[in-house]
């Protein structure tokens, strides 16, 4: 069976758990779950925080905050949305959504995203023939 590559941040940078601004500088994000982002790169910080808790309530909040950071057209909170569907991590397990999110993350130029929709033509392939 053919698994999925790594994903939320390459899992949180590989353990270092350090959210970062779009010029690399380290940036704290905000642990309140009523917080707003206003730009793609403040949301996928903020669900970084929560989906680095492990914990599936924090997963939700997170997948909230990478869906607006990928509406705000940043591939990684596209590619990290995928990756919580593929493995129901937060929400409903979904390889069409996590298929739809790794497609727009990987036509934004994500490498990662673009490895797995590769991966996940296999499984929603077969979910569509039954």
């Amino acid at each position: 069976m053919k698994k999925l590559l790594v994903s939320i941040g390459t899992l949180f940078l590989l353990a270092g758990c350090v959210p970062t601004t779009q010029k690399g500088h380290t940036q704290r994000a905000s642990s309140n779950t009523s917080a707003s982002c206003s730009s793609g790169v403040e949301c996928q910080n903020i669900g970084l925080r929560h989906a680095g808790r492990g914990e599936q309530k924090h997963y939700a909040i997170a997948s909230r905050y990478f869906k607006k950071s990928c509406d705000y057209g940043l591939s990684e909170g596209c590619n990290n949305l995928a990756f919580l569907y593929a493995n129901a991590r937060g929400v409903k397990q979904s390889y069409t959504l996590a298929y739809k999110y790794w497609g727009m993350a990987c036509r934004m130029g994500n490498e990662s995203a673009c490895a797995n929709l590769e991966l996940a033509k296999d499984k929603v392939a077969a979910m569509h023939k039954h």
